[in-house]
């Protein structure tokens, strides 16, 4: 561990150390951290270079190292096992909006937790050369350096400011890796083939460029993402430019992978017609909200979806679905007498396509993310249930749902659009 370069005195170190050697022990207790050379690694590597301040809450200054009035706070949040947002933009609101634009974060240290689980997944082995694509806060770059030497790591942001600082951190403490400022869908050809790819980014599908840069056995891990929500898969490829593998227990989530700098405004959803059919179903809509696993299912029966939750005056509370070709759907999470009400619109019955996949969920026994895997080449990626062969398998399509409040009037249950809020990070 570099104490002379690592920025605290001699109380704050051996504090911080003991607050890594508690969270090691909790994580080995829990079974999130199997093996002893990644114990070894997460206990003797810094991560407090690598945030030197977080952001708490979007509309809030971020808590620094540097401001003694909160360096303690600022200190055991960093050794924590939590997320902890490090970039915030101003995003622009939709034309004629007030305010003109919203924060949204756009970077963040990940889970402890959940990268150890990750780098544990990967199964590295010595020699292997790793591309890791979000660089982000330098963190889980420097986990990587320390259980294969820099030579083996390549990095890449589509940020070059978060490229820049990252380098500049990871030099601070002795790592020199490779790293790029480019978009991550696109993979690094010049130091292809790679024995590992991990992302710390969301996809929708598989970037083609990943699977031809995998070497043959190579490992591909990824939270991949519909419109209801992320899991991690973990395939590997076969060097004839296919990739396959199963979706790992759990949920988790990240930020999506972006081409570009510019994030669009929000576009506007569907609005129900005021003829929007009525009716109840026996489907419990917070299931969407509170169940990862039926989310997950659902959301490759309805991969052109979009969602967001929905409030009424009177403190009801619901989701509404909705598609580009202008189908709607309104559930409520409060039950009636009769089952819970549910509002439809347009070409597509899109509650029906819910309750369908709440049969296939119910009849398979509820299965959880590890029973579902995924196929991934250049020309068809596709979902299947229990093996890559099954009846059940959904294509995955492309597209992206955001998550967004929107106030409804008490008396008519329609929609008051009044504003919008950024989707968490986790």
């Amino acid at each position: 561990m570099t104490t002379e370069r690592a920025g605290l005195d001699q109380r704050e170190q051996e504090l911080a150390h003991g607050m890594l050697q508690s969270m090691a022990e909790e994580f080995v207790a829990d079974g999130t951290l199997r093996t002893a050379i990644w114990q070894e690694i997460f206990t003797r590597t810094w991560r407090h270079p690598y945030v030197p301040y977080y952001y708490p809450a979007l509309n809030v200054p971020p808590v620094s190292g540097d401001n003694p009035e909160r360096r303690s706070e600022w200190l055991a949040a960093v050794y924590s096992n939590r997320t902890l947002v490090t970039k915030v933009v101003q995003v622009p609101s939709r034309p004629g909006r007030t305010p003109a634009s919203y924060p949204m974060w756009t970077s963040s240290s990940t889970l402890p937790s959940l990268m150890l689980m990750m780098l544990e997944a990967l199964e590295i082995a010595d020699g292997h050369r790793v591309l890791e694509i979000g660089t982000g806060s330098g963190y889980n770059t420097a986990l990587l350096c320390e259980r294969l030497g820099d030579a083996q790591i390549v990095t890449v942001d589509i940020d070059p400011e978060l490229v820049e600082v990252a380098r500049d951190r990871l030099a601070a403490n002795g790592y020199t890796p490779t790293l790029a400022a480019t978009d991550g869908a696109a993979g690094y050809p010049p130091h292809a083939p790679y024995d590992r790819i991990i992302a710390t980014c969301s996809v929708e599908a598989i970037p083609p460029a990943w699977v031809d840069q995998a070497a043959p056995g190579g490992v591909i891990l990824t939270d991949v993402r519909g419109l209801l929500g992320g899991t991690v898969a973990l395939l590997r490829a076969d060097g004839h430019g296919e990739a396959r593998g199963r979706f790992l227990p759990g949920d988790a989530s990240f930020m999506p992978l972006r081409h570009n700098l510019e994030i669009p405004p929000l576009q506007s959803r569907t609005r129900l017609a005021n003829d929007a059919v009525e009716s109840t179903s026996t489907v419990d809509p917070s299931l969407l909200r509170d169940d990862a696993t039926f989310r997950f299912v659902t959301q490759w029966h309805l991969p052109d979806v979009g969602w967001k939750y929905i409030y009424a005056d009177d403190g009801a509370t619901g989701i509404q679905l909705d598609t580009p070709d202008g189908s709607g759907a309104q559930a409520w999470f409060t039950p009636e007498s009769n089952g819970f009400a549910i509002r439809q619109a347009g070409p597509r019955q899109l509650w029906a396509e819910v309750e369908r996949a709440h049969e296939f969920w119910n009849n398979a026994g509820r299965p959880g993310h590890e029973q579902f895997g995924i196929t991934a080449s250049r020309h068809e990626q596709h979902i299947w249930f229990q093996h890559p062969d099954s009846e059940h398998r959904w294509p995955i399509r492309t597209g992206c749902g955001a998550s967004r409040a929107t106030t409804i009037d008490a008396a008519t249950r329609r929609p008051r659009y009044t504003g919008v809020s950024g989707s968490a990070p986790t």
